[in-house]
């Protein structure tokens, strides 16, 4: 906001790069090596985040502060269109409200933003072949139960490996009804959790996606692995 706030021409972030790097430039060298790139950097960054904030503040100004009434509360749907489409922070919503004497529905942001995270995840899902609410989950009771029952937590270890066939046992078999007793069978064409003692699948973490795959049975027969969670230390595998 230096050019809204203090008035400064555009590009004035990248004509700081020169005072950074003489002030810096003897404990970092590598400044003073890429110095040329850091400008093209900043100068790039800093036309990308104009951009953003003129976009952000056209539309507040338009839709939410001179389009909204007597309204004094900026809607959830209207600050998550700023946040999701336009890019703009939600932080400087609310700044931009309070200046303007309104206030942000943060509840509704909120509500807005874990919708598009289930659309999200409906989309991955679509993306592996599975329809929306087909994931199967496990509750602490059924983890629980798992370890009541002695089931140990699932050795992934392998997942380190490189195209190694693991060989592992099923733990338990489980569906959307809860676990399966011996003899019981999932329906067919039905999505099943498997938790294995051992597992070469990478599971669903820190934004990456789980691994997809193929698992073997003797005797024949295979599931096709299409999502990896990791619950209470183990990696179940539905297919």
């Amino acid at each position: 906001c230096g050019q809204q706030v203090l008035g400064c021409e555009p590009g004035f972030f990248a004509k700081l790069v020169p005072v950074v790097v003489e002030t810096f430039g003897e404990a970092y060298p590598e400044l003073v090596k890429n110095q040329a790139n850091i400008i093209e950097i900043v100068k790039e960054e800093e036309q990308s985040f104009s951009t953003m904030l003129d976009r952000g503040i056209k539309y507040f100004d338009e839709e939410v502060k001179d389009g909204g009434g007597e309204e004094k509360v900026v809607s959830g749907d209207k600050a998550f269109f700023l946040y999701d489409t336009l890019g703009f922070p939600i932080d400087l919503t609310e700044l931009m409200a309070e200046e303007a004497g309104m206030t942000v529905d943060a509840r509704g942001f909120e509500d807005e933003m874990e919708s598009q995270k289930q659309r999200s995840r409906d989309a991955r899902l679509a993306a592996k072949g599975m329809a929306a609410g087909e994931r199967l989950v496990l509750i602490a009771e059924q983890t629980a139960r798992l370890a009541d029952g002695g089931v140990e937590v699932t050795d992934d270890s392998a997942k380190y490996l490189w195209d190694e066939v693991v060989e592992a046992g099923v733990k338990a078999i489980f569906t959307s009804d809860g676990f399966l007793e011996e003899g019981d069978a999932a329906e067919e064409g039905s999505a099943v959790g498997l938790v294995l003692d051992r597992s070469s699948f990478y599971a669903e973490a820190g934004g990456q996606d789980a691994d997809l795959g193929v698992i073997s049975f003797e005797g024949g027969g295979e599931l096709v692995v299409n999502d990896v969670q990791t619950y209470g230390g183990d990696n179940p595998l539905s297919g």
